[in-house]
């Protein structure tokens, strides 16, 4: 890269989804990214040496993904104790060990005909023992509003619904600008509620191709995304913005452009506003 990569800029390792870790600890090194976005199925059977491997090429956590996608998480307690709980724990060491970077996750599917409101409810009633326990870790849990077109990895779609989820339990938020630039008063939302964001996560999207898993490269589709990264800024978000790009438009560019394109982006336009 021409210029040294904004500090604030981060790489979800979902942005090369079927590339092992190594390599994409590789690849951020010779892009001069400082963060990684950490999808904790990629440590494998082996998370304190995905961690020493992180750690020893000079890299930060901007966040850690559960990989619990297409597992419910609204189930009450049992004899032994809270089921929510003990599915997101290894994703919540894993960001403790990390320096206790956030760690998000999507809601799950609901079961067979539920309706949304009755999920809601019913996360809401779970989700306090795993709050409590990423806090005891140093570690904040973040609920990110995953796009209805993948309803089987959750049902909280709007960035607003999220908003009202973090009201209720304490969970904070992970900004997924995918799936809510459509949404309205997205500027108040930011104002109002930026103290609930815990990352935000930048792609980009074309109008009129199918919406699910299907991004772009920063700057290639047709979301304002500079409107919405000024309205952030302007609202006082302070943490990482994570380029999470992946779909066929990226496996046909292949990783290291694709992302070195977005970088470029975002790099330009953070080190333009004096970030």
């Amino acid at each position: 890269m021409p210029n040294p990569i904004h500090p604030r800029i981060a790489v979800s390792t979902l942005s090369t989804l079927r590339q092992p870790l190594a390599e994409d600890i590789a690849l951020m090194r010779e892009l001069g990214v400082g963060a990684l976005g950490l999808f904790s199925a990629k440590a494998g059977d082996d998370p304190a040496g995905a961690v020493a491997a992180i750690r020893e090429a000079g890299l930060k956590a901007s966040c850690v993904t559960a990989a619990v996608s297409g597992v419910s998480l609204i189930d009450p307690p049992d004899a032994d104790g809270s089921p929510t709980q003990r599915l997101l724990r290894p994703a919540i060491d894993l960001a403790a060990a990390l320096g206790g970077a956030p760690c998000y996750f999507t809601s799950g599917p609901t079961p067979l005909r539920m309706p949304t409101d009755v999920a809601f409810d019913a996360l809401a009633a779970a989700l306090p023992p795993a709050v409590e326990y990423a806090r005891s870790a140093g570690v904040r849990l973040a609920l990110e509003h995953n796009h209805s077109s993948t309803r089987h990895n959750g049902f909280v779609h709007s960035l607003r619904d999220a908003i009202e989820l973090s009201q209720a339990t304490g969970v904070a938020v992970c900004v997924e600008l995918q799936n809510c630039w459509t949404e309205r008063h997205l500027p108040a939302m930011f104002r109002e509620h930026i103290g609930r964001f815990a990352v935000v996560q930048v792609s980009d999207y074309r109008i009129g191709e199918t919406t699910q898993m299907n991004r772009r490269v920063l700057g290639d589709g047709d979301i304002p995304l500079e409107w919405l990264l000024g309205h952030l800024l302007d609202a006082g978000f302070a943490g990482y913005f994570e380029i999470e790009t992946l779909g066929p438009a990226i496996e046909a560019e292949g990783y290291g452009p694709a992302i070195a394109r977005s970088l470029a982006w975002l790099n330009e336009r953070l080190t333009k506003w004096g970030v």
